[in-house]
């Protein structure tokens, strides 16, 4: 079962409109000046980044698999510049090299099964893109993230148990999560969810990045544009540059 259901937003309700917009300040430094740039937001989910970077001056397009998320995200929107659409992120219904610049937030890569899908994920990012555009790529640093694991957790939201269980498979190298829980609304009962995601090191992102036509540009250690430290960052930031026609 997909765990990118309506239930997700009962789950990471702690992740709030505040919280994006403060991201979109640090993001807004990367990609530049917001006047009339129109930027991709892949794997937009609810929209929260979608909602920021339109609030900031950008032109956004969210793309997202997730009906139930994209309904949330298309009801939350304001009059703002966006537009929501329901794609499969290795195949983008957009034109190539319309985009001032892209991200993908909140460790929203990694979840296919083979690393070459993984790869077609950049290559589209890099066709819609202009030439000379950024990417910004975020996701987790692996080496902290494996030594902290914390292999299970137990917790109330909105009344509902939620039991988490961590866990990481080194010969498939993927971190993998499995939820379960009561019902929330509009959702079955009871629950179980997998999140099952690819566990990349910072250099193969990098790589991967390069593969795609995405040059590695910087690196941050957060979305507040903290130094990265490879022991300690919770996050591995990547901006990576389309290079020129």
């Amino acid at each position: 079962m997909t765990a990118f259901g309506r239930d997700y937003l009962a789950r990471y309700a702690h992740r709030t409109d505040s919280d994006a917009r403060a991201e979109v300040r640090f993001l807004s430094r990367v990609l530049g000046p917001a006047p009339g740039k129109l930027v991709l937001d892949l794997c937009c989910g609810a929209g929260r980044h979608s909602r920021a970077l339109a609030g900031a001056g950008y032109r956004v397009v969210g793309v997202d698999l997730s009906a139930p998320l994209l309904e949330e995200a298309r009801q939350a929107a304001t009059s703002a510049p966006l537009l929501y659409l329901r794609a499969d992120a290795r195949r983008l219904p957009l034109r190539d090299g319309v985009f001032d610049g892209a991200v993908n937030l909140f460790t929203s890569f990694g979840y296919f099964e083979k690393e070459e899908e993984d790869l077609e994920v950049l290559c589209a990012v890099r066709g819609a893109l202009k030439p000379g555009a950024l990417f910004v790529l975020d996701f987790f640093n692996l080496a902290p993230t494996l030594s902290r694991l914390v292999p299970r957790t137990e917790s109330k939201v909105k009344g509902t148990s939620v039991v988490e269980e961590r866990r990481y498979d080194p010969r498939r190298r993927r971190l993998e999560k499995t939820i379960r829980c009561g019902s929330f609304q509009g959702s079955p009962a009871p629950l179980e969810l997998l999140e099952s995601v690819r566990a990349y090191a910072p250099e193969e992102l990098a790589d991967m990045l390069r593969r795609a036509g995405l040059a590695p540009a910087e690196r941050f250690g957060d979305l507040r544009g903290a130094p990265f430290d490879a022991r300690n960052s919770p996050r591995c930031v990547l901006v990576g540059r389309k290079g020129p026609a």
